[in-house]
């Protein structure tokens, strides 16, 4: 009998059991963590998923070890070695090779993850309880997905939209807004649907084959998993299923592998259902209603053509090598586009599978793929003319159409979402990729690599050196990883342990001299000890001097980060080394030239060396991209006030030469909107008038009305903080209530929900603020109270790919008019994409660099 027809042996040394079942609990782990897509990057999980990346090649090596290598045949091999030969040509050629052998070294551990799988699978009897493995682990994701955005999501923003009921807001649970979808466990709804799309076609194979209990388990865990992929209100993730569900229909009824009937009720019934979701959720509507009308502009559209020019750019640049595994957040701000405006300013990922391997890897990011793909089309085509009936005994052909429609809706999710990274993603894949490998046999030519006697057990030795020396190698990172951890909970300490705190992260950057993160941490706790040192000289300077020292060591690790430079910018302000500031903020302006501040600072630090010009041109330059710079009473400032009606007139001097450049309606309404709350902010309601007819509205005609000491009616307006405001103004006697009500209310397309209910001190000095004003216009322009928020990093740790830190935040002095930031901010608004303005923006900015 052939050995593949033999029962598996009790005890094969070979197989490296204990092996498997480690890595399987790993893997179950990885897959069930919750938030394990960021869990990976902190201390001590990272050190637990490289130790569970180790153990595929350990259990490879131990495979060979005992036996050759046995191939994967049909041409899976070769696109094996294409993507080695990638990853080795992309980390040689890599600007950061430090980060590329740390993320290559990842993608040798899937690759070796589908050879292990592969042997482990040359008994045919081991196919199905594989696939039952990966059934229940599917179940029990489905299951903890929900109940974790039950209680932690769904729940308490139910208590939150009653608290809001107390002031006279009626809002619905809204699936539209991101933090309210589905992330759990992973992390991220995207990756929550991409793993779905994965499962659940083989949940549905499960549950045609398997008879009995097990039968209701995999139709309940597909039910299930629907109204989970549905809460993720992923729009890729559930086209995707409906696109492939549809297909497999067709190939039924082109195969009459269903009766007719039977296929023709599935198909609608899939298709109705689609529909359904769609109808059912807003935010598939208004994506498909944006791409009917051809709007790319805000949202998650422009998002992705920002990441995906990024990602062309990139691999442009290195069509050979591309930028190197894992060197897309370091580099990402040198390759974005400055079309791109405020929208996408920094990512540690592109969106889309294409743009991240071809930015990444270059043309062995293009390559590879395609050949995995064509490989597995022509397999498909070639067991389909053979009856689509022959595989390994024992597993149903149902089955192995249901890892293809896996690969295949994974496939589409690729298109918009970049998830190989995660490592329930990429096991699945891998456990998928080396099932359909073997599944094939009848058709396989798989045997083993042709060795001489014994020379599998070298080939073995080499393998165990070289991940013996790339263990070596990580072993510095991760003390680095676990020193720093410790150095952050110093932070945390009553009092803080400031010294502990420096020492440790210093004792980090010693050990991972390329990692940008321990400078950066560095340069800027220490720096903000620093500014609240005020009453110790000696200490503030020695900590100024340090952190400065600590921002340039990490620019010069990773010179591509705007916020790096931006930063030590307005340290080096603090010194008085304004020169050095200048210069700062022009590579920043070079990296984000549309990030608050990074202008704002360059025409502070020109003002403070006497140079009225640069100050100037920079200033409006910020004014112009950030408008409610104009209503800040930093104005009222020495120095800044001499200024101000130059920055001004430049102002709006420099609207009338962009509308005569202007041939985009959308660029002409935003600046005829935007002059005019410059004139009606100047006293010139002649001049606002003329504007606001041609880019106003409701709320420009409203402050018209106001400034000429006409009432305003808002009762038709949209529920919107304007509206509140207004009434807050034309109704003394009522004046809490409705600021507290303006405050709360959200626009539709505002997505924190971690904003804050309104805070008694901020609405008496609203209503303070107003008592003191003779009309409308002196409330915004001389009374209203004003706030200094600090620019928050959101996110620093998680682009970082490091989170055992607090994220920083700007050292950007910021001073707000709160009502015209809160409640008026379509007057003064700040487009997050707007290619037309940032290109006619961009000859300024030049100049203003150059200088």
């Amino acid at each position: 009998m052939p050995e593949d027809a033999l029962p598996p042996k009790v005890q094969d040394p070979s197989d490296g059991t204990l092996l498997a079942l480690l890595l399987a609990a790993f893997y179950a782990i990885f897959t069930l963590l919750p938030g394990s897509s960021t869990l990976i990057v902190a201390w001590p999980w990272v050190f637990l998923w490289q130790v569970g990346l180790t153990l595929p090649l350990l259990w490879l090596l131990w495979q060979l070890w005992h036996r050759p290598l046995k191939k994967l045949g049909n041409g899976f091999d070769w696109v094996a070695l294409l993507a080695v030969v990638g990853l080795v040509v992309s980390t040689l050629g890599a600007e950061f090779p430090a980060q590329a052998r740390w993320y290559g070294w990842a993608a040798v551990g899937a690759i070796a993850t589908v050879y292990a799988l592969g042997g482990w699978l040359r008994y045919p009897q081991r196919f199905y309880p594989l696939l039952r493995f990966q059934g229940y682990l599917g179940v029990a994701f489905i299951l903890l997905s929900l109940a974790l955005w039950t209680t932690q999501i769904y729940q308490p923003e139910l208590a939150r939209l009653a608290a809001l009921q107390s002031y006279g807001v009626e809002q619905a649970f809204d699936l539209g807004l991101t933090s309210l979808r589905n992330w759990q466990p992973i992390g991220h709804q995207n990756y929550v649907a991409g793993y779905l799309v994965l499962v659940l076609p083989l949940l549905a194979g499960l549950a045609w084959s398997d008879r009995g209990w097990q039968r209701w388990l995999w139709l309940a865990g597909l039910g299930l998993g629907l109204l989970t992929l549905y809460t993720t209100s992923s729009r890729g993730g559930w086209l995707a299923l409906m696109v492939t569900g549809l297909m497999a229909v067709g190939i039924s009824l082109l195969y009459n592998r269903l009766p007719r009937p039977l296929a023709l009720a599935i198909g609608g019934t899939a298709l109705g259902l689609g529909i359904l979701g769609i109808v059912a959720n807003p935010r598939l509507r208004q994506v498909l209603s944006s791409l009917s009308q051809g709007n790319f502009a805000g949202g998650e559209l422009s998002y992705r053509v920002v990441t995906n020019a990024t990602g062309w750019h990139m691999g442009w640049s290195h069509p050979l090598t591309g930028v190197g595994p894992g060197a897309v957040p370091l580099v990402y701000q040198n390759y974005r586009p400055h079309w791109a405006g405020r929208d996408a300013e920094l990512q540690f990922q592109l969106h889309s599978t294409p743009a991240q391997l071809w930015g990444e890897l270059g043309i062995w990011g293009i390559l590879v793929p395609l050949a995995l793909g064509g490989v597995l089309a022509v397999l498909t085509l070639r067991w389909m003319r053979r009856g689509a009936q022959a595989t390994p005994a024992g597993l149903p052909p149902v089955l192995v159409w249901s890892l293809l429609a896996g690969l295949f809706a994974f496939g589409l999710v690729g298109l918009t979402d970049y998830q190989l990274d995660i490592p329930a993603i990429a096991g699945t894949l891998a456990l998928y990729l080396a099932v359909l490998a073997r599944a094939f046999y009848p058709i396989s030519t798989t045997e083993d690599v042709a060795l001489a006697p014994g020379r599998h057990r070298w080939l073995a030795g080499a393998g165990l050196g070289l991940t013996l020396a790339m263990t070596l190698w990580l072993v510095p990172t991760h003390r680095a990883w676990g020193t720093a951890s410790s150095g952050f909970s110093a932070l945390t300490a009553e009092p803080a342990d400031i010294d502990r705190f420096a020492n440790r992260l210093e004792q980090a950057h010693t050990l991972a001299p390329w990692e940008p993160y321990y400078p950066y941490q560095l340069g800027y706790h220490l720096g903000n000890f620093a500014l609240q040192s005020g009453d110790n000289p000696p200490l503030r300077q020695v900590l100024l001097d340090d952190a400065i020292a600590w921002f340039q060591t990490g620019n010069q690790a990773v010179p591509y980060q705007e916020f790096g430079h931006s930063n030590l910018g307005w340290l080096q302000v603090e010194n008085g080394q304004f020169e050095e500031a200048q210069a700062s903020f022009r590579q920043a302006i070079a990296l984000v030239p549309a990030k608050m501040g990074v202008c704002f600072g360059l025409g502070f630090a020109c003002l403070r060396t006497g140079d009225r010009d640069c100050a100037t041109a920079a200033l409006t330059l910020e004014a112009i991209r950030h408008p409610a710079l104009i209503t800040s009473p930093l104005w009222r400032v020495e120095g800044f006030a001499e200024v101000y009606p130059a920055v001004l007139d430049q102002v709006e001097q420099r609207y009338g030469t962009l509308l005569q450049q202007a041939d985009d309606p959308t660029f002409t309404g935003f600046l005829h909107q935007a002059r005019g709350s410059l004139r009606w902010w100047r006293g010139d309601l002649a001049g606002a008038r003329e504007d606001w007819q041609i880019g106003g509205g409701d709320l420009q005609q409203g402050f018209l009305n106001l400034a000429g000491g006409q009432p305003v009616d808002v009762t038709p307006w949209p529920e919107t903080p304007a509206k509140y405001a207004i009434l807050a103004w034309q109704t003394p006697d009522q004046r809490p209530a409705l600021l507290e009500r303006a405050w709360v209310t959200q626009p539709e397309d505002i997505d924190d929900l971690a904003q804050a209910l309104p805070e008694p001190q901020v609405i008496a000095q609203l209503v303070a603020s107003m008592e003191a004003a003779t009309d409308f216009t002196d409330w915004l322009q001389r009374t209203a109270p004003s706030w200094q928020p600090r620019s928050q990093r959101l996110g620093f740790g998680v682009l970082s790919r490091h989170i055992d830190g607090p994220n920083p935040s700007d050292f950007l002095p910021r001073v707000e008019n709160i009502p015209v930031v809160q409640f008026f901010e379509p007057l003064f608004t700040s487009p997050v994409f707007l290619p037309a303005l940032d290109r006619a923006l961009e000859t300024y900015q030049v100049g203003l660099r150059s200088q």
